[in-house]
C-alpha cells in the first residue's frame, strides 16, 4: 500500500492548498467580552455533561443548534453581532418547548448569549471619535495592587516552568537563553528595572529555539511582559502626560482614518491601540475600536470539483498469507486491486477530507488436513475510508473504517479416496457462509490496519512540517493567528484566519463575494500582509543568496540581475521592524511596498530607511486576467529631500535589483499547472481579480490551457 499512501498525501496536499500556514493565541480585550464568551462555552458544555442518555444529547444539540453555537465559539471575539443575536433569538423561540429538566440549562446558555451581545460595541468609529474628543476616558494610575497581581501571576508561571524543566524535557541551555541570572537579580529588587528585564523577555522569543512554543514558556512570557509594563507605568512620573498625549494622537489618527481609510492610516490607529493596551488604559475604547477591525483577513476556498478532477489512483498489491482457521492452517496469496478517490466530508468543526479505497481482492487458498488438500478461490469486494482533518492545531485522523463482502468458490479437492473428498466438499459447502464472513472480517482488519499505519506514516512529513516549520515557529515569535476557522461541506473546503496582534488591526470589512462554481479562491486583506510580515520579517536580513534560494525552492525563474556567483557583487536588505512589507488593494490597483532600514552593496553599507514599491494594474487581456506593472519600481529614501552620492549609487543598485524582482506582469497567462494525478485535468485558470476596498481576490477554475510561462 506504499503507492496508495503516497497518493493520499498528494491528494491531501491538493485539498488543503495553503492551509498549513497558521493557528491560536489570544489578544487583549475587555474582560466583559471574554467573560461572556467563556460563560457561553461553560454553560453549553455543562448542559451536555449533565445528560446521561445519548438520545438526550442528540436532541439538545439539534434543538439548540450546537453546530452554529460551536462555530461562534471558534470565531470568539471576531464573531458577528448579528449572528450571535440570531442564535439567541432562536433560543427564545425554542426553549419553551424543551423538557423541564433541560429548560434551565438551555436558558442559562441563552442568558450567556445575551451577555455576549450586550458586551459588543454599539458605536461606530465616528461616534467613538466624538467620545474621545468630548469625553475621553480618564487616566487610571497603575496601583500597587495591580503590580502585585501581575507579580503573583509571574511567580506562579515561573514555578510551573521550573517544574517542567526539572523533568528534563527541554535540553537546550535555557538559563543562558532566558538570561535567567539577570531576571532573578531584577525580580529580587523592590523596584526592578524593566529595561534590564527586556533582555530576558527577548529570550522567550526565538523562532529556532525548540521548546519555546510550549505553554510553560509562553505563559512566563505573557506574565513577564504584563509585570514589566505594570512596573514601568507605576513608577513613571510621566505616565499621565504620556497617556494624554497618546489619546490626542489617537484622535488625530482616527480623524485621518475616517477621512482616508487605507492601510497606512489603519496601521497608525493600531499602534496607538497597542500602546493603550500596554499601559492598561481605556480598555473599553480599545475594545470598541478593535471590534471594528476584527474580521478575518484571509480566506481560502477549494472545491470538490477540483479534488475529484484528478485521475483515480491505482492500488495493485499482492500479499502472501498464512492463517490459522479453527486449528486448520491455510496458506494463500491475495491480490488487492482498486482505486483511491477523495471526497470532502461535511464538518463544521474542521476541514475534513475523506480518503476512499474501492477495491477487489482475489485470493487462492490452500488448506491441508489428514491427507486432504482443498484449494479455493475467493473474491472480496472492499470499501475503506479514512478521515483526515485540519484546524489551527494541526492535522488529525480518525481510524479507518471498512466494509467487505467475500464469495468463496471451490477449485479442487484431492484426498486419499473419493469418500474423503466427498466429506471435504460437504464440509466446504456447509461452512462456506461462515468462512465467507470470516474472510471478510480478516480483509477488513488487514486493510484498515494498513490504511491507518501507512497514511499516518506518510502524513508524518506533512504533520511534522506544519508543526516544526509553521505553527511552532510562529508561536515562538508571538505571531500565531488569533483565530483559525476551518470548515467543509460536501462541495467545498473553507478556511479563514484572523491575523492580528497587540499593535495591529485586522479587516474592518467582509471579503468580496465569490462567484458560484469557483474551484480555488484566495481572498486576502491588506492587513494580513502587514501583520504577518511584521512577525516573520521584521528586523530580518535578506541576502541575495537567501532570495535566490527561496525563488528556486518555489520553482520561480531567477532573473539575471538577481543571480549570485562568480563576478556578481553581493547585496542584502534588512527589513524594517514595522511594516517590512505592506500592500494596498484599491481601485483596481495593487501596490506592493518593501521597507528596509539597512542596505549592503558589496562592502558598502547604508543605514537609512528606504521604501521600494511597485504598482500593478488589474487588466483583462486576450490572454485572460492579469496584473501588469505600472511603470518602474520606485525607490525612495524616506524623509530625504536630497541624496548623497552614496545614496544615489545605492538607489541605482536597488532599482536594478527590484525591477528584476517585480516582474512586468504576474498571474494569468495560461494558468497554474497542477501536480501528480491532477496534471491531466488541466490548469487552474484565473477567472477573476478584484483589488478594491483593501481586499485582493484571486479566483480560479479548472480548465484547459498551457501552463504559466509555457
Amino acid at each position: 500500500m506504499q503507492r496508495f499512501a503516497r497518493s493520499i498525501v498528494a491528494g491531501i496536499s491538493l485539498a488543503i492548498i495553503g492551509v498549513m500556514l497558521w493557528g491560536p493565541v489570544t489578544t487583549a480585550h475587555a474582560d466583559d467580552l471574554t467573560d461572556a464568551i467563556d460563560r457561553v462555552a461553560s454553560t453549553s458544555q455543562s448542559l451536555l455533561s449533565a445528560q446521561k442518555k445519548e438520545k438526550s444529547i442528540t436532541a439538545i444539540r439539534t434543538g439548540l443548534d450546537y453546530s452554529s453555537l460551536e462555530l461562534l465559539l471558534r470565531q470568539g471575539v471576531s464573531a458577528k453581532k448579528e449572528d450571535i443575536a440570531k442564535l439567541r433569538d432562536h433560543y427564545i423561540e425554542t426553549i419553551p418547548g424543551f423538557p423541564k429538566k433541560t429548560r434551565l440549562g438551555a436558558e442559562q446558555i441563552r442568558q450567556a448569549l445575551e451577555q455576549w451581545v450586550q458586551s459588543l460595541p454599539s458605536q461606530d468609529l465616528k461616534q467613538i471619535l466624538e467620545q474621545l474628543k468630548n469625553d475621553p476616558p480618564a487616566f487610571r494610575p497603575i496601583t500597587d495592587a495591580q503590580v502585585t497581581k501581575t507579580r503573583t501571576a509571574l511567580d506562579a508561571s515561573i514555578e510551573n516552568l521550573k517544574a517542567f524543566l526539572s523533568a528534563g524535557e527541554v535540553e537546550f541551555d535555557w538559563k543562558e537563553q532566558l538570561q535567567w541570572g539577570l531576571l532573578q537579580e531584577e525580580l529580587a529588587k523592590d523596584i526592578p528595572n524593566p529595561a534590564r528585564m527586556q533582555a530576558s523577555l527577548n529570550g522567550f522569543y526565538g523562532a529556532e529555539v525548540v521548546g519555546l512554543e510550549r505553554p510553560e514558556f509562553t505563559n512566563v512570557r505573557t506574565a513577564l511582559r504584563a509585570y514589566m509594563n505594570a512596573v514601568y507605568f507605576r513608577n513613571n512620573k510621566n505616565s499621565e502626560a504620556m497617556y494624554n498625549s497618546q489619546v490626542g494622537n489617537l484622535v488625530a489618527a482616527l480623524e485621518n482614518y475616517t477621512e482616508h481609510a487605507n492601510n497606512d492610516t489603519a496601521w497608525q490607529v493600531g499602534r496607538l491601540i497597542g500602546w493603550l493596551d500596554r499601559a492598561d488604559q481605556a480598555s473599553d475604547i480599545q475594545q470598541q475600536i478593535r471590534y471594528h477591525f476584527y474580521q478575518p483577513n484571509i480566506y481560502l476556498h477549494v472545491s470538490q470539483n477540483l479534488i475529484s478532477a484528478g485521475e483515480l489512483m491505482e492500488v495493485d498489491e499482492t500479499e502472501q498469507m498464512t492463517l490459522n482457521v479453527k486449528g486448520l492452517e491455510v496458506k494463500g496469496e491475495a491480490r488487492l486491486r482498486g482505486q483511491i478517490s477523495f471526497q470532502i466530508a461535511e464538518s463544521q468543526e474542521k476541514a475534513t477530507l475523506r480518503v476512499i479505497l474501492d477495491g477487489t481482492a482475489l485470493s487462492r487458498n490452500v488448506a491441508e488436513k489428514s491427507g486432504v488438500t482443498v484449494v479455493s478461490r475467493g473474491t472480496t469486494t472492499i470499501q475503506a475510508t479514512k478521515l483526515v482533518a485540519f484546524d489551527g492545531d494541526g492535522f488529525t485522523t480518525e481510524p479507518a473504517q471498512a466494509e467487505a463482502a467475500t464469495k468463496l468458490e471451490l477449485e479442487s479437492i484431492e484426498g486419499p479416496s473419493s469418500t474423503h473428498e466427498s466429506i471435504a466438499k460437504t464440509k466446504f459447502i456447509k461452512l462456506r457462509s461462515q468462512n465467507e464472513k470470516d474472510a471478510s472480517e480478516v480483509a477488513v482488519e488487514s486493510v484498515t490496519t494498513k490504511m491507518d499505519a501507512q497514511v499516518l506514516e506518510l502524513l508524518a512529513n506533512v504533520i511534522d512540517g506544519y508543526q516544526d516549520k509553521v505553527r511552532n515557529p510562529l508561536i515562538r515569535r508571538g505571531g500565531f493567528p488569533v483565530n483559525v476557522n476551518s470548515t467543509s461541506t460536501e462541495e467545498y473546503i473553507r478556511l479563514n484566519m484572523l491575523q492580528t496582534g497587540r499593535y495591529q488591526l485586522a479587516s474592518p470589512t467582509e471579503p468580496p463575494a465569490l462567484n458560484r462554481g469557483t474551484d480555488v479562491a484566495l481572498r486576502l486583506h491588506e492587513s494580513f500582509i502587514r501583520n504577518f510580515t511584521e512577525v516573520v520579517l521584521g528586523g530580518v536580513e535578506l541576502t541575495d543568496e537567501k532570495l535566490v534560494q527561496h525563488m528556486t525552492d518555489l520553482g520561480a525563474e531567477v532573473p539575471e540581475e538577481l543571480k549570485t556567483g562568480k563576478g556578481k557583487k553581493s547585496w542584502a536588505i534588512t527589513f524594517n521592524n514595522t511594516q517590512p512589507i505592506s500592500v494596498s488593494f484599491r481601485d483596481n490597483q495593487l501596490e506592493i511596498a518593501i521597507q528596509g532600514k539597512q542596505f549592503k552593496d558589496g562592502a558598502k553599507v547604508i543605514n537609512d530607511r528606504i521604501r521600494i514599491s511597485a504598482v500593478y494594474n488589474v487588466l483583462k487581456t486576450d490572454e485572460g486576467m492579469q496584473l501588469v506593472r505600472d511603470g518602474d519600481v520606485n525607490v525612495q529614501f524616506v524623509g530625504r529631500t536630497s541624496l548623497t552620492v552614496s545614496q544615489v549609487a545605492m538607489k541605482t543598485v536597488m532599482s536594478k535589483k527590484f525591477n528584476a524582482f517585480f516582474k512586468d506582469d504576474i498571474v494569468g497567462k495560461g494558468g497554474i499547472p497542477l501536480p501528480g494525478n491532477w496534471a491531466s485535468a488541466g490548469n487552474l485558470i484565473l477567472q477573476q481579480i478584484v483589488s478594491d476596498n483593501g481586499w485582493l481576490m484571486l479566483s480560479y477554475n479548472l480548465g484547459k490551457g498551457n501552463a504559466l510561462g509555457q
